[in-house]
């Protein structure tokens, strides 16, 4: 289902596996890898629709946009996770 996103960032991010929580990263686009609480690194998930507060990380957002209609398109207000337009895509 199509989804308009915006982007700001003009870098990429990096998700450093030897920085921990609480270590200074060596740039502001460098953050660390998300770990457990015994320190050992957790498996994550990939945003792919665009609305996650987490992003580059999955926080379940897309759960909002499984009821979406494939022949729209949507954009969302990310805060709030509600749908701001719904356009009819044209052939």
């Amino acid at each position: 289902m199509p989804r308009d996103v915006r982007f700001t960032a003009a870098a990429n991010i990096k998700i450093d596996p030897n920085l921990r929580p609480g270590d200074q990263p060596s740039a502001p686009n460098v953050m660390p890898w998300p770990r457990h609480e015994n320190g050992d690194l957790k498996v994550v998930s990939i945003c792919a629709c665009g609305i996650s507060a987490t992003f580059p990380f999955c926080d379940g957002a897309h759960k909002v946009c499984k009821d979406e209609d494939p022949s729209c398109l949507y954009r969302y207000d990310v805060p709030t996770r509600t749908v701001v337009s719904k356009t009819p895509l044209t052939p």
